[in-house]
């Protein structure tokens, strides 16, 4: 595999954002079919299908592709993941319950507003991109918490926060553990009786590689015996998304479109083999990372014993000047029809978010790489994008 520093030609649009994500051909020849009713027959197969394919992801996201959960059900949403993340709280926490959220990036913060709103929040927060204090959820974590909600996979700092350990203690504390596993779930491992999860999210967009719009949770039968739609929204109602989901209907108008598309997307996870699709993810993302220290460029995250780097989002500092006012860099990668992401908030000029996540080749994987090389030679940050490559390229 040839990419080295030479000047690019025109290429195909490269969408390296951590979500969406870049979408297979026959994903979106499946949104050009024609429509039927969301009440047919047809349809009603094509639920089926997509409640199949769901389990099959959410179930054996495992090294060995041994089931992690022999009970429960996977519930699609229609509405984006934001929807699941409040859904699983609202259906599972009253207003004077006692939920504790951590926060350590841009979701993790959404995770503490959620709560705020509906029930009585109380907020584990650390640095967007810093590491837990194990000792700090230890104590704030008692037999007083109804639920625990957290994110394994932060895109917007590309930390690996440990579910493991913070499941450990919800349970020993008969918590409910609400999991937001929007970029892991389709691209790395997940394991929901071992981490003691009772709902995890996923969303369409992000590893499992279908059109934005629609969503689903794995609820396991602890959490389905327990939901209550007392102090839900109408449109988040639990009980009723898993009487329809069982009927393979859905409470109110289907996504049509978007639920074909996602069903062809699982299909072709389940073709790849999801053990193969995590070790892809694994080394591309290490690939990423070994390149970007070879260009000088820092891993935003700050880890500790209990965390790690994500595998479907490498997150980077970039370097002065261009952390004064990024939009030079992300215009010189625009140029080169590739797209990737600066931070939110305070973040905005700081670092560097990229993507592998979906179904992207070796071959985009570098091009990539070189076109962040490339951009940071435009802005006259020197360095080299060749030997940034050969490396990628070995561990590729």
């Amino acid at each position: 595999m040839q990419l080295k520093s030479t000047p690019t030609m025109v290429e195909d649009f490269l969408m390296l954002n951590p979500g969406p994500v870049p979408l297979s051909k026959n994903v979106r020849d499946e949104m050009a079919r024609t429509l039927v009713s969301h009440r047919s027959p047809e349809f009603a197969e094509t639920y089926q299908q997509f409640r199949d394919g769901l389990d099959y992801v959410f179930r054996h996201s495992t090294i060995d592709g041994s089931s992690s959960t022999d009970n429960g059900m996977s519930i699609p949403l229609m509405g984006t993941a934001t929807m699941g993340m409040e859904s699983a709280i609202i259906n599972l926490a009253g207003p004077k319950d006692e939920v504790v959220a951590l926060d350590n990036g841009k979701f993790g913060e959404r995770f503490v507003d959620i709560a705020d709103r509906n029930c009585l929040v109380k907020p584990i927060r650390a640095n967007w991109g810093d590491s837990f204090d194990m000792d700090s959820i230890k104590e704030t974590i008692t037999s007083n918490t109804h639920l625990v909600a957290m994110v394994h996979q932060d895109t917007s700092t590309g930390i690996m926060n440990p579910i493991k350990e913070v499941g450990e203690i919800a349970k020993e504390n008969g918590a409910f553990f609400v999991v937001d596993g929007v970029s892991c779930i389709g691209g790395d491992e997940f394991k929901i009786d071992e981490w003691g999860v009772d709902v995890v999210v996923a969303d369409a967009q992000k590893a499992l590689a279908a059109p934005p719009g629609i969503s689903a949770i794995f609820a396991t039968e602890h959490a389905l015996e327990s939901f209550d739609n007392t102090h839900a929204g109408y449109y988040q109602d639990l009980p009723a998304y898993v009487k329809t989901t069982k009927q393979n209907k859905t409470p109110f108008t289907s996504a049509v479109t978007l639920v074909r598309a996602f069903v062809v997307a699982l299909e072709n996870i389940k073709e790849e083999g999801i053990q193969n699709r995590i070790s892809r993810h694994r080394t591309q993302a290490l690939a990423n990372r070994a390149a970007f220290a070879d260009m000088g460029l820092p891993m935003f995250p700050n880890l500790n014993d209990h965390s790690d780097y994500s595998n479907t989002v490498t997150v980077v500092d970039l370097p002065t000047p261009i952390s004064d006012n990024s939009s030079d860099f992300f215009k010189a990668m625009k140029q080169r029809n590739v797209t990737a992401s600066g931070g939110h908030a305070h973040l905005k000029n700081l670092i560097l978010r990229m993507s592998n996540m979906g179904d992207l080749s070796t071959a985009q994987v570098l091009r990539g790489i070189q076109t962040v090389g490339e951009a940071l030679c435009d802005c006259e940050i020197n360095v080299d994008t060749d030997s940034a490559l050969d490396i990628a390229e070995k561990i590729l």
